[in-house]
């Protein structure tokens, strides 16, 4: 069974018989102005999927997206501000997934270029424009020359190859790796007819988990505890042992509890009031706030019962997170690299991994040093799955010359993408915001994390 479909109908009362199938992700609509409003997602209904461990993915198609004459820069202008107004506002959408908008037609090259492009460069000028609101990535669905043409222009990051494998470009485009989402032909799934859909490499589509019900809004009032169980505690997608294990957290683990079902608990292990999962509600114990001291506005692991590098966590993200810490990581690297800071993210992360006590050589190479972490026991997290304490690894062609890559520390995440990091990219002794999808410069690849 496919984990990902797309749904164009409400499908909130099946929200535990999908799950159940092996679906994991459900793709549903925005449309400013459908007639048919079961076609459009509800915060009920998101919240009827996000309660049994399914994630969100949206796609924004209009009443006439099968038709050349829907698309032009005043739709794309419309169809931005609805979708980032209806994503933020009503659904709860978090900032840093994706919004896919559809062009649910085989294009002529005639088209793309005088109503395509045009449209999707108003989508982007408005998203880019929207100071203080919710940061959204930018998709694209249809056929393989739409795609190609949408990324090619920059004016998307995620690409959704339609089923249609008679429309345009549609062998090559599967071909070239470059979308996120192939669409398969129509099914039933569990009486829900869908689109069953495949990720690509990278396995970044853009999905979310949604913050449910009373939760939002609320992040720093849950209750935090701490797992109580020997041997770990495992951490599942709904509130039952029929769910799939995401992860074992160690003895010692905090956690914050958001709701209850059942005896089950569903929790926060990052700190940023989304719920990453499910526990069993017998193995928490009641936790006051002690050496998992916040910092930067996330919890990390205490270290009184964690092996490898993970002790060294707290005085990582320290020594990333405050002046005298960068000032010493600056100094040492200048030290052993003479044109610091150019070309040096490799020497500043070894040198605030050296000062915390992880026993790591001075290495020069975004790549190389990513390889070290790695040969440690680091394991590489996908991107939208980051927390503080994280290592960034952008663009790991290891060997590569110096320059060609970066690397750098996570101290403190806001949503999905957007970030405070530690690198040598600014001469203040501070963090600096950073985006996972790099906003412009090189996105991150993948990230490391101590275990």
């Amino acid at each position: 069974m496919p984990s990902i479909v797309d749904v164009s109908t409400a499908c909130g009362n099946k929200a535990a018989a999908l799950f159940a199938t092996g679906v994991r992700t459900i793709i549903r609509y925005y449309s400013r102005d459908t007639v048919r409003p079961s076609k459009r997602l509800t915060l009920e209904e998101s919240e009827q999927l996000a309660a049994v461990g399914l994630r969100l993915g949206i796609v924004h198609e209009g009443r006439f997206g099968d038709q050349a004459s829907n698309f032009d820069r005043a739709s794309g202008v419309a169809d931005a501000l609805y979708s980032r107004t209806y994503g933020a506002e009503i659904i709860r959408q978090p900032r840093g997934s994706a919004i896919y908008f559809a062009v649910d037609f085989d294009v002529t090259p005639d088209i793309i270029k005088k109503r395509i492009i045009p449209y999707f460069q108003a989508v982007a000028d408005t998203f880019a424009g929207a100071a203080g609101s919710a940061d959204y990535v930018i998709g694209v669905y249809g056929s393989g020359v739409t795609c190609k043409a949408v990324l090619d222009a920059g004016l998307a990051q995620r690409a959704w190859l339609s089923q249609s494998v008679g429309w345009s470009g549609y062998a090559a485009f599967l071909k070239s790796g470059r979308w996120a989402l192939s669409q398969a032909m129509p099914t039933t799934i569990a009486g829900v007819e869908c689109d069953p859909n495949k990720s690509g490499e990278a396995a970044d589509i853009g999905d979310f988990a949604l913050i449910i019900g009373e939760l939002a809004g609320h992040e720093h009032d849950s209750r935090q505890m701490r797992v109580n169980a020997r041997g770990g505690l495992r951490l599942r997608a709904g509130p039952g042992t029929d769910f799939d294990s995401l992860r074992l957290l160690p003895l010692g683990t905090p956690v914050f509890a958001l709701k209850t079902v059942g005896s089950w608990t569903m929790v926060d292990v990052e700190g940023d009031g989304v719920a990453d999962g499910f526990v069993s509600g017998a193995f928490l114990s009641d936790s006051s706030v002690d050496s998992s001291e916040l910092l930067g506005g996330s919890r990390v692991l205490a270290s009184a019962h964690l092996t490898g590098d993970t002790p060294h966590l707290l005085e990582l993200i320290r020594q990333g997170s405050t002046a005298d810490g960068l000032k010493a990581a600056r100094e040492s690297a200048a030290a052993s690299l003479p044109d610091y800071p150019h070309n040096g993210c490799a020497a500043h992360l070894s040198a605030l991994l050296q000062h915390s006590n992880i026993d790591v050589p001075m290495t020069w190479g975004a790549g190389k040093l990513a390889h070290v972490l790695g040969d440690r026991g680091w394991i590489r997290i996908p991107v939208g799955r980051q927390q503080v304490g994280d290592v960034g690894v952008c663009f790991d062609n290891d060997p590569t010359a110096a320059g060609a890559d970066h690397i750098y520390l996570v101290v403190k995440t806001v949503g999905l993408d957007e970030m405070l990091i530690a690198d040598n990219q600014r001469t203040a002794d501070a963090p600096h915001v950073g985006y996972a999808s790099g906003h412009g410069k090189t996105p991150t690849e993948y990230f490391l994390r101590a275990i």
